[in-house]
């Protein structure tokens, strides 16, 4: 089953992204260790700190695995005050959207994962990445509401993080806008869009590589308008806008490994072998 590497809960890195993460972050055994104590005892301090938001943190995360703080460590290239204010603002995003991030179960997001909002490759990329692949034209709002596709990738995004080579290499999206139309455009609203975009930067220790748009109508640029004032410049440096030529995104992405509907010639895959090992892994 393809899918149990990609959501196998391990710390253990294989040589290749073992070197990976000591090339892109720094990253050693020794580092690692001295590096995640630092942020336990920054965590322990704060429990008998005057400052509130601080005992908050402390009282959210002490209990945490070192697993869950190391990608944090690594979402900042070992930067532990800088993990310590991403473990703020993970905080700050279910504080401030609790209606996207409370009880969570594979249960309350199978209606979005089994219409595939979104899917996932079944295996990493050439680099290691997860990919996620989300059709909007096909998605209709009255069966999927938009805050249920976001619960969604959430779901999916927490259950991949408690993969260190997931942690390490890093995620890429690609957004298929077939069949988008305008009245999709138009019944996005912008609040809607900065609780995507917020999700996407700084509310997880996620190391995005790469947003892909493709067969994108002229309209889309109403959509995109709304989103870009959101988006911080490392991501608007790492979104690509390809409309159908595919040419550039397959330099990135394989075609062999991409369903037709993504410009790819691989198979087709149904998103069921994916729910069906999550929902093993919630009974565990």
């Amino acid at each position: 089953m393809e899918y149990a590497k990609l959501f196998r809960k391990t710390d253990i890195l294989s040589n290749d992204v073992a070197k990976k993460a000591e090339e892109e972050l720094n990253e050693t055994p020794e580092r690692r260790a001295t590096s995640i104590q630092e942020l336990r005892d920054l965590l322990d301090s704060g429990l008998c700190s005057d400052c509130y938001r601080d005992q908050q943190i402390s009282e959210h995360f002490c209990g945490t695995s070192d697993l869950f703080l190391c990608g944090f460590l690594r979402a900042k290239k070992y930067d532990v005050q800088k993990a310590y204010e991403l473990l703020d603002s993970y905080l700050k995003f279910r504080e401030r959207y609790p209606d996207l991030t409370s009880e969570l179960s594979i249960d309350s997001v199978r209606p979005a994962l089994e219409r595939g909002y979104p899917r996932v490759l079944p295996a990493r990329d050439n680099e290691g990445r997860i990919v996620f692949l989300f059709s909007i034209g096909s998605w209709d709002a009255t069966e999927v509401p938009f805050d249920d596709v976001l619960r969604a990738y959430i779901y999916l995004l927490e259950a991949l993080l408690e993969n260190a080579e997931n942690q390490v290499s890093g995620f890429v999206i690609v957004e298929n806008f077939q069949q988008y139309t305008i009245s999709q455009a138009m019944s996005l609203k912008p609040s809607d869009l900065q609780k995507m975009v917020s999700m996407l930067q700084g509310a997880f220790p996620i190391r995005f590589k790469g947003v892909h748009f493709l067969y994108q109508p002229w309209y889309f640029s109403w959509t995109y308008a709304l989103v870009r004032p959101f988006m911080k410049t490392k991501m608007t440096e790492r979104v690509h806008i390809h409309g159908s030529n595919l040419e550039k995104f397959h330099q990135v992405l394989d075609p062999c490994t991409l369903p037709p509907d993504f410009g790819g010639n691989g198979p087709e895959f149904s998103p069921l072998e994916m729910i069906t090992l999550l929902e093993k892994i919630a009974d565990l």
